[in-house]
């Protein structure tokens, strides 16, 4: 308790320097009870999505968002977990650096598995995805990472598993594929958004509905996804000119986007906070 007080009064210290605080998470929501100046609450998924319905997290969450000078979320699922506690949250999407994204250089017939093996990531789907394409090319390499609690059936589901790496040889790997499988999920996780910003056809379970602008390969249900990989494994550069991943990153997602929507964000606080 003691550390958690001298912890609030250093960043309470650094605020009075600061024009803006912004706060990633709504676990840390509390520690901004003696802050000076605007403040930013940033929710990015767990933090709303489960743990405001949690009696240990509810009271800290709902402090946050009531008390923030504006509350920002981080993918469009996120919005109706955010309006149960304020209608003043702003979706900011995702970023990544478009210019920082490596060279595509697809291996011919490596298809990857771009997300960790569990529940949340649609693993099961992923697996069945995996099996039958084992089956409908077995020819092809099928690569995904060692990782999450399903990556036994992964195994036996003909992946070949590689460890966890760090960020840029992630993003290497990723960019030697001739296909990406992303998480089946209706969200774009930070790896799908990096394989679209490489080039890589993606194939995943993104909602239209979410990702409006998103040109998709396919459906999302097992099979169609199975027949856009194998489309795609016949002619990634095609797939890819069809997807036009990195343009749709270019005007959503890219990190220089990110960077405007903050400083029009702050400079807005700035000048509300000093009115």
């Amino acid at each position: 308790m003691s550390r958690r007080h001298l912890w609030d009064a250093g960043l309470a210290l650094r605020s009075m320097r600061a024009d803006v605080v912004h706060i990633h998470t709504g676990q840390l929501a509390l520690h901004t009870r003696w802050v000076r100046g605007p403040w930013v609450l940033h929710l990015h998924g767990t933090d709303i999505r489960t743990n405001q319905y949690l009696p240990r997290w509810e009271r800290t969450i709902r402090y946050g968002v009531e008390r923030a000078d504006a509350v920002i979320y981080s993918t469009p699922d996120l919005r109706e977990h955010v309006e149960r506690l304020t209608n003043r949250g702003i979706y900011m999407p995702v970023t990544v650096r478009l210019n920082e994204a490596p060279v595509w250089s697809p291996t011919p017939g490596r298809v990857v598995f771009a997300s960790r093996w569990d529940p949340v990531k649609g693993a099961e789907q992923q697996i069945a995805v995996a099996h039958a394409l084992r089956k409908a090319a077995p020819d092809a390499e099928i690569l995904g990472l060692n990782w999450g609690s399903d990556v036994a059936s992964a195994q036996a589901a003909g992946v070949t598993l590689v460890p966890r790496m760090d960020y840029d040889s992630y993003r290497s790997w990723l960019a030697s594929a001739s296909v990406v499988v992303g998480q089946l999920a209706p969200i774009l996780s930070a790896s799908e958004l990096e394989a679209l910003a490489i080039g890589v056809p993606l194939l995943g379970g993104a909602s239209s509905s979410f990702y409006p602008d998103l040109i998709r390969l396919s459906g999302t249900t097992s099979d169609e996804i199975v027949e856009g990989v194998l489309l795609a494994i016949a002619d990634p550069q095609g797939a890819s000119a069809a997807q036009r991943g990195r343009d749709y990153i270019a005007a959503v997602h890219d990190a220089g986007r990110g960077v405007e929507f903050l400083l029009e964000l702050y400079e807005a606080l700035i000048e509300g906070s000093t009115a």
